[in-house]
């Protein structure tokens, strides 16, 4: 009997009711042996030895005291029932070969597929204990997600100061955390031995080798001394960072739970998993982009590493651009946005990809209906140098060809994206990263109208790290993005390009004075180039006259400094200014107007070639957040930032596509700020297995646009003579509560806000709703993981429906034709919307003898095929009154299939 894995049963005991099924025959074998005066270890060591069953069993739980028993071809059932019968244990079949022994009371705990996984790397180990290794834990205490717990210390040897800010990383597991204010931390481990790795400025680097057997404590002294210290990457914040972090109204997503979430047609998806937490929303199916809090979509700040990303949407919104495998970190800054960051009203979404293996190739790869993605990585030089590459396309086409709708099979979609990163480490100080994007799409209705996209980018990122206090990241990005809008048929056959450039050169430097501040500094400075905007007709039947604008060129330019300050173990503040500076620059054609009137052409005094620094603009812009600890378990935090937008799309729908215009600020389309304002109360529950958050939020918008009815925005060099200049405003509340671990896990999230503008010339000059003002919204996310294999997940999504502008009436006109009266702006809403999607997902069973590892992902998106409506549009029969007409972009239940694999 295998009793040196001391409480191994336990970790065992809460296998799912599957391994019951796989267990049955086992608990068939016939055994035989006559026992006499024995103990019961001794006896199950004997039946262990003799029979193909592994048994274990602490041996602190068996009883001392000697029995007898004699069996003759009796099942295993009957024999452990017997032996067992005078004591409080009971037995448990784990998969078809071993039987487990332990407490009645811990039987039936929910665990996750990383309990499993953790568990049978302890079964398949050949490897013996090294009883030279310090221990730490006890398996009993193992988490339900199959990692354990360290906490502890960390004080300077000499004097016992705790250290805040301490680095202690995991190397093998890719996993680290830091020390908070008090010198305590906390780190998640599978079990194992481990090498850990502390890191801290002015100290000696400690390492240790530990056995780690479950959640347990240990405690450092480090030694002071001048060293020189590798960078190291944190890849796991800490079990308590929705308590502990200073930022408010920050999102981050885990990239292991995104891939078991149901997507439309099975496609992993960050955009769409986004749109489930608070304060995130879209207008609905077939919209590109996202809303945070309030905010329009084009003042959401997307960054893939240090390069924009003017469209986060492939296939009209459906999928995202970013190849999820790529990926390490996503995060997304609601309104409180630090001082490095800055060009958006309403968010950051920040998304970092990872760098290749160093070590050894791997590759991953799903097919699904209508898209698959491949990825590889590996060593281009062991251990200095790497790369990764990530491919991904979609063949749709064959799906519409088999839909029975005519403007359906007459209707095409294409997408592909294409992602290659090279890091090569010079040394332990240096290392150097290249990166190149490109993505296309191309989609056509009915061959009547369409768009096609794409984006190319080019990245070179330098660290380097001076000296055990400075830390350097500099940064250079070359990027285009073209758009073109198809008319496909009739006299309007023709087609509208727009381009837009930029060259972005970012330098930041993190300095850490003393162990209690950190300060974040640079500048960055983006030089835009937006080609002229073209139209050109494209069949012989056209009447569209070939027409162009201008070029045009911007330089943004900032300084910013970022400070964290941990005051107390209690008190942290972050507090940071950014100095942005904008010039419109010539040569251009600028119309002059008579001082105080309207921006129109007929008031314009005529045009003047302008060349140089037509406009310029200086914007301060501070930033600052709070966090007060009122027990380690809670806190509440605050946050204010101000921040301008010199750039804007430019769409009078209620959703950008991707063919609108990118406009500059010009010397009468001024630049947009916002004032944001968070304030929160935050407690975690459970050991931190349950996390809840209650937010209120504001937004005031100074010099926002918005536009003149009937609009005209394609062609026009002058698009100050269709807009309105006028105020917004977003106020709101987000609730959040979300179980990480167990059986059942998952969030659910509510928003209650609203968004209004005050724009003289609209709404008689007094407040309205904006076009993406919802309400309410919900959101339900729930996982249920049976064993490590099996895992299924439901999402639910609520939301009110946006507002819309009917007609209330109608007229006739001097020459006979019918002209609607429509109400004030957005007086009515759509239909509310609401969609249930799952996802079962069924993979292989961790085995690390294997290096192939596969699972099958089945989805069904719009369970209930519930006809959301994407807007409202109203028809003129004749001789009756205007009809109310629903445009559904999905109306249907869409199911899925997907097949995924990985090597490791």
């Amino acid at each position: 009997m295998r009793s040196h894995l001391l409480g191994l049963c336990l970790m065992l005991v809460c296998i799912h009711l599957t391994s019951l099924v796989q267990g049955q025959s086992l608990l068939d074998t016939p055994i035989s042996g006559e026992y006499n005066n024995q103990s019961l270890d001794r006896i199950l060591e004997d039946i262990d030895n003799r029979y193909p069953v592994q048994i274990y069993a602490p041996d602190s739980l068996l009883a001392a005291k000697p029995v007898s028993y004699s069996f003759t071809g009796q099942p295993l059932k009957e024999v452990l029932t017997q032996l067992l019968e005078q004591t409080s244990l009971v037995f448990m079949t784990y998969r078809d070969y071993a039987v487990v022994i332990g407490q009645a009371d811990v039987i039936g705990k929910e665990r996750s597929a990383g309990f499993y996984q953790s568990l049978d790397q302890v079964l398949l180990s050949e490897e013996k204990s090294d009883d030279d290794l310090p221990i730490v834990g006890n398996i009993r205490q193992l988490n339900a997600d199959g990692t354990a717990l360290i906490e502890g210390t960390v004080k300077d040897a000499s004097s016992e100061n705790p250290l805040a800010g301490v680095t202690i990383f995991a190397p093998a597991a890719a996993i680290g955390t830091a020390t908070e204010a008090d010198g305590e931390y906390t780190l998640a481990l599978p079990p194992g031995k481990h090498l850990l790795q502390l890191n801290f400025v002015g100290y000696e680097t400690l390492e240790m080798e530990v056995e780690l057997l479950g959640s347990g404590r240990l405690d450092f002294e480090m030694d002071k001394q001048a060293i020189r210290l590798d960078e190291v990457v944190v890849s796991s914040q800490s079990v308590e960072a929705n308590v502990s972090n200073v930022q408010i109204g920050v999102t981050r997503l885990d990239m292991k739970e995104i891939q078991k979430l149901p997507t439309f047609l099975g496609e992993v998806d960050v955009v769409r998993t986004l749109l489930l937490q608070p304060g995130v929303s879209t207008i609905g199916e077939g919209a590109t982009g996202f809303n945070v809090r309030g905010g329009q979509a084009d003042q959401n700040l997307v960054l893939q590493d240090e390069g924009f990303i003017f469209n986060s949407s492939h296939a009209l919104g459906f999928f995202s651009t970013f190849h999820a495998d790529l990926l390490s970190n996503v995060t997304l800054y609601k309104g409180n946005i630090p001082a490095q960051f800055g060009g958006r009203l309403a968010s950051v979404l920040e998304v970092e990809m990872r760098d290749g293996n160093f070590e050894k190739y791997k590759a991953k790869g799903s097919i699904g209906p209508v898209s698959s993605s491949i990825s590889f990585e590996g060593p281009v030089k062991k251990k200095k140098s790497s790369f990764i590459t990530g491919f991904r396309s979609t063949y749709s086409d064959w799906i519409l060809q088999r839909i029975n709708v005519p403007e359906i099979k007459r209707s095409s979609s294409f997408f592909y994206d294409l992602n290659l990163r090279y890091t090569h480490r010079f040394d332990p100080k240096n290392s150097l990263i290249l990166s190149a994007y490109a993505t296309r799409d191309k989609f056509t209705f009915d061959e009547q109208f369409g768009f096609q996209y794409q984006t190319f980018m080019g990245q070179a990122i330098y660290k380097k790290i001076f000296n055990d206090r400075l830390f350097s990241r500099l940064s250079l990005t070359a990027s285009q993005y073209d758009s073109d809008q198809l008319d496909l048929e009739g006299i309007d056959e023709s087609t509208l390009e727009n381009s837009l450039q930029y060259w972005k050169l970012k330098q930041q430097i993190s300095y850490t004075p003393t162990e209690l501040i950190k300060l974040d500094f640079g500048f960055s400075s983006i030089l835009y180039r937006v080609a002229p905007e073209r139209i050109e007709p494209t069949g012989s039947q056209s009447i569209v006259r070939p027409s162009s604008t201008e070029r045009e060129r911007g330089l943004e330019s900032a300084l910013f400094v970022n400070a964290n300050w941990n005051i107390s173990p209690a008190l942290q503040i972050s507090g940071g200014l950014r100095l942005s500076i904008y010039q419109y620059l010539g040569s251009k054609t600028i119309l002059t107007y008579p001082e105080g009137s309207p921006f129109t052409l007929a008031n314009s005094n005529g045009s003047t070639q302008e060349e140089g620094v037509i406009a310029s603009y200086v914007r301060p812009e501070p930033r600052f957040s709070l966090r007060y600890k009122l027990s380690k378990r809670s806190s509440v935090k605050t946050g204010y930032s101000r921040v301008t937008q010199y750039i804007n799309q430019m769409s009078n729908s209620t959703t950008p596509t991707p063919a609108n215009q990118w406009q500059l600020s010009t010397s009468y389309i001024l630049p947009q700020q916002g004032h944001n304002l968070s304030i929160g109360y935050f407690q975690n529950f459970k050991d931190n297995n349950w996390e809840t958050s209650a937010e209120l939020f504001g937004r005031y918008i100074d010099q926002l646009a918005d536009y003149k009815n009937f609009a005209e925005l394609a062609i026009n060099d002058h698009l100050e003579t269709e807009l309105l200049r006028g105020v917004g405003r977003a106020y709101g509340l987000e609730l959040s509560i979300k179980k990480q671990t167990g059986l059942f896990n998952g969030w659910l999230s509510y928003t209650l806000s609203r968004s209004e503008r005050e724009v003289p010339g609209i709404n008689r000059g007094e407040w309205y709703v904006s076009d993406i003002d919802r309400l309410h919204d919900v959101s339900v996310v729930t996982n249920i993981q049976f064993n490590q294999r099996i895992s299924l997940a439901f999402n639910f999504n609520y939301n009110t429906g946006r507002p819309t502008t009917p007609p209330t009436g109608r007229y006739r006109g001097l020459n006979g034709e019918i002209i609607p009266v429509y109400s004030a702006r957005n007086q009515a809403r759509i239909p509310d919307y609401h969609r249930l999607d799952i996802a079962l997902t069924v993979g292989k069973g961790y085995n690390r003898t294997k290096k192939i590892r596969t699972s099958w992902t089945f989805s069904i998106y719009n369970v209930y095929a519930r006809r959301n409506a994407f807007s409202v549009f109203f028809t003129q029969p004749a001789l009756s009154a205007p009809v109310a007409n629903q445009l559904s972009v999905l109306g249907s239940a869409f199911p899925s299939i997907r097949f995924n694999l990985e090597t490791f």
